[in-house]
């Protein structure tokens, strides 16, 4: 096939432009993101239960929901989160299942549960993770409320038919509500309660059809339509008949509003009154057409309105996206460029272009095949793109090495296909090894693995396009060009020095690492077991990922659960003037003096961090100025935002972070478990205390918190004797201080809630409660004091329930700069936690967060890596045809990791996920050399010589490819190893570990190989 194609006059073109084709096609249509999807298939189940406190939640809801689902196949975990009002539960899937089949029986079981109160509401059950929030929207403007609130609404609907918009959720007004409220004295002067007047409400106002009158001539439907959608077609609705036959209306007794409930739901841009609209993306969506989009809208909006409204776009956390992928573009084109420019010194430079030019084909390939198996252009798969720039031209420079040896008398078809056929073996034993090495890491464990494992997969794409190029491509385009010409000048010096440095430099120290066989494979193992030393005692740190500065900061406020909201709001203006004191102090420090923070966006009512909303958390967001813009580190900001806050009084807790979490997890996460809560809440004190002593540790807190006070209620003796129920007063209790809500109103396209309670200035103090006028069945009435026990006492503001266990999750952050995660949390995990553990019964504890995604991710790698090892050595003992000579070749894989852990110490980075997966990659690179310098060595054996003269010749024979090959590798990622920008941080652990394991592999391959293949010589038994 080889000859044919070589021979052919079209078929090699034909087949470059079917892969051309296939990626200029396949190209434009991958979607564009940060990282690939790494999120677990979850399910979240929801219960809404108004007015319920959480240990009751917990019971009624959490309990009988895991009872019912736990046998549900494919169920990983369950974590049920008991609150005050309503319960919400995540069951994520173990992976290998079926999602489709894991969500449908979920809903089955859930579905059968009978035991939920009567109260509560259904249960609504929905897969999480099909969206992808894009940007927000922030709609504000010297107008009413509710005028805002109509074309926000508008907005919303001309947003959400955007291509790629998957959902669009609005905040920062509340919920439309037409609220009913009564004084106690009105009602009770008429005999009424808030329970008989949301009755009387509710059989008022009704829409419904009737019925149809079916004629000889035609059809009539019958509606009874008696529905009122406005505060004062609502007023007209009759509540009670007089004895004089009046009518007394709603309107005589009760006050009508129409209002945004609750009002702690509100949101300032800049300290002017805001609603929010979070734009999301449907997962097939590019995240960049979809903001590319919205911003074109909101442009659009703004041309045509009046200035009296503002629109824009605000906390764009996808933009970013487009420059972290052009920074990797552009690095690849200067990595081509370097490349192409190191083979034209050891080829000519038509030559050295027609070789390269198995890189677009292998681009192509790649992209065909992340189109057909639906990945996207990412971080990971354009580092991969990267790695095979180098990669890629090792088997082009050995083929075309080949084919200039072979055809440099004569280019004839035969000549060529000869050259080829000579280096065949080789390079499929390459292929082969490289496939062993990365096709294990191609099926990594936990959510780094999710986004690690498309790296070897787009790699070996190209490479195996790569292959069918040097194959079936390259020797026809080589034929007609090998003609000897006289070398240039430069050629003629340049090769005169490379083969000085060979003989003189190269070669001498070679034939020396030989005759010192002992003592270089001596000092060979003692570098190693150092380096083994160095990382296992800790001067050599680990982590999960390199963090990464975003654009977007948050400040997450939480006081004591009650807290009024003029306290929070209080508490929020301390830290907004504190990020407009930091703004002045660090601006004129920005390039051209640009303001580093360019909107500040207040969230009340919201605290992702606490997973509570209420009146008592809040959220303070800033856009900063663009990372690659600005001369302040997050960690710079974050510190001064904190000096200058200072104290807040009354502040339970203040979390300084980015928001998003990565792949990683949270850096420390410490989860307890106790079936008592109060043991469980102070056992989880504790160990917060104990973390928070470790430098670095930042934004502590725990899940298990006090929830608002509470007045508890039960019947006094005597009370069933005037024929009260509980049921009765708590009926009449939650009617006039909860509320009951109505049906929705619609009016057009909007919705309104229709709710009736007691007014506001009934309700606020304990002696309302007391005074609260009971109603008996008789029709008297009598304080709610006479007939109730009221005690005080306060309960929790939320109860974790994971898997059926009480759980207490400890979380904090760390400053990579002061502490390392994964030693901290190793410390607590093997001293502090099991100590508690001994003194507190019942108690147990897991390590979760980065430190355990990291040891499942690490287990992966490290059997990806051993199955990938026993693969390489199959392949080299078929092609060596010995048990022993492989482990030659394999030993330059433990060599290169000296580079890899000394590299990262030389370039100041800790050891990290990325690491991992670019030394695993080194085992498929590295060895390629190594074969090649071994099989020459038997060459020479075979030829008569010793294996120290074998030796030292294959050095010399072998230096000039290794060299070139290596060189373009280490080119070709060249550019991203020097990049100083933010973003490609998270990316050059990686490539460290490549260039440096692959430079010192080079130098141990070169010297240390021959010298332990000396010492194989001189302990074989037939040399004694």
């Amino acid at each position: 096939m080889i000859r044919w194609f070589t021979g052919h006059p079209t078929a090699s073109n034909l087949l470059l432009l079917l892969f051309m084709a296939a990626g200029v096609f396949a190209a434009p249509g991958l979607l564009r993101e940060t990282f690939p999807d790494f999120r677990a298939v979850e399910t979240e189940i929801t219960v809404p239960w108004r007015g319920a406190t959480a240990e009751d939640v917990e019971s009624a809801i959490c309990a009988p929901l895991w009872d019912a689902v736990q046998g549900v196949e494919g169920l990983e975990t369950l974590t049920c989160t008991a609150q005050i009002g309503r319960a919400r539960a995540v069951a994520t899937m173990a992976p290998g299942n079926d999602a489709l089949r894991f969500v449908s029986s979920l809903r089955t079981e859930v579905a059968t549960i009978d035991t939920f109160p009567a109260s509560a509401d259904p249960a609504i059950t929905r897969e999480l993770h099909r969206t992808d929030r894009v940007t927000s929207v922030a709609v504000s403007g010297d107008l009413p409320p509710g005028e805002l609130d109509l074309y926000a609404d508008a907005l919303s609907d001309r947003l959400s038919v955007l291509p790629g918009v998957a959902t669009v959720t609005r905040s920062g007004l509340g919920a439309r509500t037409l609220r009913v409220s009564a004084r106690e004295a009105v009602l009770a002067s008429h005999g009424l309660t808030p329970a008989s007047l949301a009755s009387a409400i509710a059989t008022q106002n009704i829409d419904l059809p009737a019925g149809t009158l079916e004629g000889a001539g035609a059809d009539l439907t019958l509606r009874f339509a008696a529905e009122r959608d406005t505060a004062t077609a609502l007023a007209t609705i009759p509540v009670l008949v007089l004895p004089n036959g009046a009518t007394l209306t709603l309107g005589d007794v009760a006050v009508i509003e129409e209002r945004f409930e609750p009002p702690h739901d509100s949101a300032f841009v800049d300290g002017n009154p805001a609603i929010l609209i979070d734009v999301a993306k449907a997962l097939n969506a590019d995240a960049l057409r979809v903001l590319d989009d919205v911003t074109a809208r909101v442009a659009a909006e703004t041309a045509r309105l009046p200035n009296t409204i503002k629109v824009e776009v605000v906390q764009d956390v996808t933009s970013i996206i487009r420059d972290r992928l052009l920074m990797l573009v552009q690095n690849g084109v200067i990595g081509l460029v370097l490349v192409v420019a190191v083979m034209s010194l050891f080829f000519r430079p038509g030559f050295a272009i027609w070789a390269a030019m198995g890189l677009p084909v292998a681009f192509a390939g790649a992209f065909a095949w992340m189109a057909l198996t639906g990945l996207s252009l990412n971080m990971m798969t354009l580092v991969a793109l990267l790695m095979a720039i180098g990669i890629v031209m090792d088997d082009s420079i050995v083929v075309a090495d080949s084919i200039a040896v072979h055809a440099a008398k004569t280019a004839a078809v035969d000549t060529v296909a000869a050259g080829v056929a000579a280096v065949a073996p080789g390079v499929l034993s390459s292929f082969l090894t490289t496939l062993a090495v990365f096709l294990p890491l191609a099926f990594l464990a936990g959510e780094l693995g999710a986004v690690l494992e498309v790296l070897p997969v787009v790699l070996l794409a190209a490479l195996a396009a790569s292959l069918v190029e040097v194959f079936l491509i390259l020797p026809h385009h080589l034929k007609g060009g090998m003609k000897e010409s006289a070398p240039s000048r430069f050629r003629r010096r340049f090769d005169a020095g490379f083969d000085t440095l060979r003989e003189r430099g190269v070669g001498c120290l070679a034939d020396a690492a030989i005759r010192w066989r002992w003592l270089v494979a001596g000092l060979a193992t003692a570098a190693l077991i150092l380096t083994a030393g160095a990382l296992g005692g800790g001067v050599v740190k680990r982590e999960a990922m390199p963090e990464i500065d975003g654009d977007v900061l948050e400040a997450r406020l939480m006081l004591p659960a009650g807290t009024p909201l003029a306290r929070t709001a209080e508490a929020v203006a301390q830290v907004e003037a504190a990020i407009d004191r930091v703004n002045a102090r660090l601006t004129p420090g920005q390039p051209d003096a640009q303001p580093l923070v360019i909107r500040r966006i207040t969230r009340m009512g919201r605290n992702l961090s606490a997973g509570e909303a209420g009146a008592h958390v809040a959220t303070v967001a800033v856009d900063l100025l663009g990372a690659e813009t600005r001369t302040s580190t997050l960690d710079e900001i974050v510190n001064l935002w904190r000096v200058e806050i200072g104290p807040l009084p009354g502040v339970s807790s203040l979390i300084l972070t980015e928001p998003g979490i990565g792949p990683q997890g949270v850096a420390v996460e410490l989860r307890l478990t106790h079936p008592d809560l109060a043991t469980l809440s102070r056992a989880g004190r504790v160990t917060m205390v104990e973390l928070q002593t470790y430098a670095g540790v930042r934004n502590a807190i725990l899940d298990l918190r006090p929830g608002t006070p509470e007045v508890r209620l039960s019947l006094s003796p005597g009370a069933e004797a005037l024929g009260l129920t509980a049921s009765d007063v708590a009926g009449q209790l939650r009617a006039a201080f909860l509320g009951t809500q109505l049906s929705e109103i619609r009016r057009g396209d909007l919705a309104w809630d229709l709710e009736v309670r007691l007014n506001d200035t009934d309700r606020a103090t304990r002696s309302d409660l007391n005074e609260f006028e009971i109603a008996l069945p008789e029709g008297d009435t009598v304080p709610l004091g006479t007939v109730a026990t009221l005690t005080e006492g306060r309960g929790w503001a939320s109860i974790t329930r994971r898997d059926g266990q009480r759980t207490l999750t400890i979380s904090a952050d760390v400053d990579g700069r002061v502490g390392n995660a994964d030693a901290i949390t190793a410390r607590i995990a093997e001293g502090f936690l099991p100590e508690l553990a001994a003194t507190t019964p019942g108690l147990g504890f897991e390590i979760a967060g980065q430190a355990a995604n990291s040891a499942e991710t690490v287990r992966s790698i490290l059997r990806g890596f051993v199955i990938g090892l026993v693969g390489v050595y199959i392949v080299l003992s078929f092609q060596f045809r010995s048990y022993v000579e492989p482990l030659i070749v394999m030993i330059t894989i433990p060599l290169a990791f000296l580079g890899v852990i000394w590299g990262h110490v030389l370039m100041g980075y800790n050891i990290s996920m990325p690491s991992l997966v670019g030394a695993a990659s080194l085992a498929g690179i590295v060895v390629n050399n190594a074969i090649l310098l071994v099989g020459v060595i038997k060459t020479r054996r075979a030829e008569g010589l010793s294996a120290t003269d074998a030796a030292g010749d294959a050095v010399r024979a072998r230096f000039r490819p290794i060299f070139a090959s290596v060189s373009t590798t280490i080119m070709g990622m060249a550019p991203l190893l020097l990049e100083t920008s933010t973003q490609a941080q998270t990316l050059k652990p990686l490539v460290i570990a490549v260039v440096f394991g692959l430079l010192a592999a080079t130098v141990l391959i070169l010297l240390v190989l021959p010298a332990f293949y000396a010492v194989l010589d001189d302990i074989r038994p037939d040399n004694r």
